[in-house]
């Protein structure tokens, strides 16, 4: 008479209440201004070949670098990213290290390709 589900016509009339707090507690202000950074996952495998093309983009601006890195266990990595004028090899390098994209020790390694290709490309131009 009830259905397939007959459990069904117990169930809980009204929502449980959530014991509400009565006030938010004072954050400290020097902790609220320096927001705290996320952790990254640290890369253990180390690059086994490293590839890079720069190309200008449409309007000539800006160059455009793709970055393929493939690692130890066979992993293609590829990353593109648009560089500004300020920006350098080891700085980049070590962007890559802090946001868990390449080992720490291919850092140096890295950074000599990337400034070798910079300048390959950019007298090319």
């Amino acid at each position: 008479r009830n259905g397939i589900y007959p459990l069904m016509n117990f169930a809980v009339s009204r929502p449980h209440a959530l014991p509400r707090v009565l006030s938010q507690p004072q954050e400290d202000p020097q902790k609220a201004k320096t927001p705290t950074p996320e952790p990254f996952d640290v890369e253990t495998r180390k690059v086994v070949q490293m590839q890079c093309n720069m190309e200008l983009n449409e309007d000539k601006s800006q160059w455009h670098l793709t970055l393929l890195l493939i690692l130890e266990d066979k992993l293609h990595r590829q990353l593109s990213y648009d560089l500004l004028p300020t920006d350098n090899s080891k700085d980049l390098a070590t962007e890559l290290v802090h946001y868990g994209f390449i080992h720490e020790d291919d850092c140096e390694k890295l950074a000599t390709f990337l400034e070798s290709a910079f300048h390959k490309h950019r007298s090319q131009a």
